[in-house]
């Protein structure tokens, strides 16, 4: 699972009960509340009946009611009038007597749950006495008003509809917290996890313990940004290996193609001074000792001019260039190395002769001499090296180079441009592995592309596309 969605599924699940609570506790605290009580039509009945009582009695009353269920109904009757009803089957005003009450009454009690108080007021003071008897004896009837209120039996109240709800809603509520328990305790759980696998990724990697694979096993359900991240390590662990061993080889190489001329030259030179050589052979030898000095210069420009362009040290001075007047002159000068070397050269440049490119004129020349170079080297007598240049499909500037060579295994099409790697792996070949990693580095300097067409045996051509 994404860490992502963990972390907000885990917000959620520590949102969610409080909402619940924050909701749940106001409705309670409404129903159970003494003003919630107060019945339908109260406030309107105490403005019709306002003449038979005063205030600080009304008040009184009103405390009274609070204590009542909401859905009871109330008859409230001073001496023999009704004051306020909201039953149904009584009038909202007018005279009644006891035994029309106790009538009715006994008409409905298997309907009604009742119960009667009676009340009398004395200096503007209302006091409610027990409850009256059913019988209304003449202890009851000396006072001055009735309260009577009544619930049906078979009503579904809002403290009955609670009561019924509030154990199974405490049983959801504590289900949703257990759950949430244990869903965050196995995401808090993933992520350390996920964390403590990466800390340790890490720590391999910054020890220099690069050939210990990083473990990127997982369970089901642990994947995360975090075990993605890890994985990465791994890759990023087999690159550094990878490289490591290429430079491994490659100082190996460099030490080797140095190797040869110094030893050429050291020779030589030791049997010139020990007076070994005379006449001709002298001249030959000093000839010898100046030729491989030349090949010993260009392997370290080579590795220097490299080591410069790989750390950005070359600043391009790119500006806008014709290209026709850059390759022109080129081609002109191949033609010559390549009859020099008994090699053919057909060009062909198709595009238009304003057509512009921004680019470091001295930084492209070096790259097409590598590749042609490099043509020269992987052909024999008699082959035909090709120099193209044509807008493709899109209206974008390519420049090719291809040969009639040897040609190149698939396999090794994607490290011919590494660093130090040739195709056949021996020290008998000339050059050291450096020329194509140049070309390459100098094509992504300006932003071009540089691909690769090759089959054994047909020979190879190498296209770069000049983006914009």
């Amino acid at each position: 699972m994404h860490l992502k969605k963990q972390i907000s599924m885990l917000i959620t699940t520590l949102l969610i009960l409080p909402l619940v609570c924050i909701l749940f506790v106001p409705v309670v605290y409404y129903i159970q509340e003494p003003n919630s009580a107060l019945m339908k039509n109260y406030k309107v009945a105490r403005t019709n009946y306002g003449t038979y009582l005063s205030d600080k009695s009304w008040k009184q009353i009103q405390k009274f009611l609070e204590l009542k269920p909401r859905d009871t109904e109330l008859l409230a009757i001073y001496d023999e009038y009704v004051i306020f009803s909201n039953f149904a089957d009584f009038p909202v005003e007018g005279k009644i007597s006891f035994e029309e009450i106790f009538n009715d009454i006994k008409g409905t009690f298997r309907d009604y749950d009742y119960q009667i108080q009676s009340f009398y007021i004395s200096d503007n003071e209302v006091y409610i006495t027990q409850e009256a008897k059913l019988n209304l004896d003449a202890t009851t009837k000396k006072h001055d008003g009735l309260l009577i209120t009544r619930r049906r039996l078979d009503a579904w109240s809002a403290e009955k509809i609670v009561k019924i709800f509030m154990i199974p809603l405490y049983l959801v509520i504590f289900v949703m917290e257990s759950v949430f328990i244990v869903f965050g305790i196995f995401t808090i759980r993933s992520i350390s996890n996920s964390v403590i696998r990466l800390k340790q990724a890490t720590e391999k990697i910054i020890k220099g313990d690069i050939n210990t694979p990083v473990d990127t096993s997982l369970k089901k359900g642990e994947a995360d940004e975090i075990s993605m991240v890890v994985e990465n390590l791994e890759k990023m662990r087999i690159a550094l290996k990878e490289n490591a061993e290429r430079k491994t080889r490659a100082i190996m190489g460099i030490s080797h193609d140095l190797r040869t001329p110094v030893a050429l030259i050291k020779g030589y030179s030791e049997a010139i001074e020990d007076g070994v050589l005379t006449g001709d052979n002298l001249s030959k030898s000093a000839g010898l000792i100046n030729q491989n000095a030349v090949r010993l210069e260009e392997m370290i420009n080579d590795l220097i001019d490299y080591i410069k362009l790989d750390s950005a040290e070359w600043k391009q001075n790119q500006q806008p260039v014709v290209l026709k007047s850059v390759l022109e002159p080129f081609f002109s000068n191949m033609k010559g190395a390549a009859d020099l070397y008994k090699r053919n050269i057909a060009e062909n440049i198709d595009i238009p002769d304003d057509l512009t490119v921004n680019m470091d004129i001295k930084l492209f020349q070096r790259a097409m001499e590598n590749l042609f170079t490099n043509a020269l080297r992987y052909t024999k007598d008699g082959d035909t090296i090709s120099l193209n240049s044509y807008l493709n499909k899109d209206g974008v500037p390519v420049v090719t180079i291809k040969d009639t060579g040897r040609g190149i295994a698939r396999e090794n099409q994607e490290k011919v441009f590494e660093l130090f790697y040739r195709c056949t792996g021996s020290r008998r070949e000339d050059g050291m592995g450096i020329g194509l990693a140049v070309v390459k580095a100098i094509v992504e300097s300006h932003g071009w592309k540089i691909d690769i067409q090759s089959e054994v045996g047909k020979g190879t051509e190498f296209i770069i596309t000049l983006l914009k």
